[in-house]
């Protein structure tokens, strides 16, 4: 898991790397596996910072943006904006629509029946006695 980060425009502050490392720490609870990650910030004219997240997973490939006034609110924004595509892309095959999940619900059928029957053969069984 390799971290890229790279600055345009301006001298990143020695600190900014390992808030970015924290950030990425905070993913840990999603269980998704990071195969490269790279930060990309750039100061635009006019004092505007944009930051781009690309990442690789085991989920798929992420990109994420944002443009503040400030770096570390562009940074948050980003990371934010990374957060909720990993829970969309990680939650996607539970989604009611997924084929996945239709699969799924024709077995619980399959064997919601098959219980239903072997109990009322059971209760059949009990009153032939």
């Amino acid at each position: 898991m390799t971290l890229k980060v790279t600055a345009k425009g301006f001298e990143l502050p020695d600190y900014m790397e390992a808030h970015i490392e924290s950030e990425f720490a905070k993913f840990d609870k999603f269980q998704v596996v990071f195969h490269s990650r790279n930060v990309f910030m750039k100061l635009e004219p006019g004092r505007q910072f944009i930051v781009e997240i690309a990442v690789k997973t085991s989920v798929g490939d992420i990109e994420a943006s944002a443009d503040e006034k400030e770096l570390s609110d562009a940074l948050n924004a980003a990371f934010a904006r990374l957060e909720r595509q990993i829970i969309k892309k990680k939650e996607k095959p539970l989604a009611h629509r997924s084929e996945l999940n239709e699969r799924d619900k024709e077995n619980f059928l399959k064997e919601e029946e098959a219980s239903a029957e072997a109990a009322a053969d059971i209760v059949i069984a009990e009153n032939n006695k």
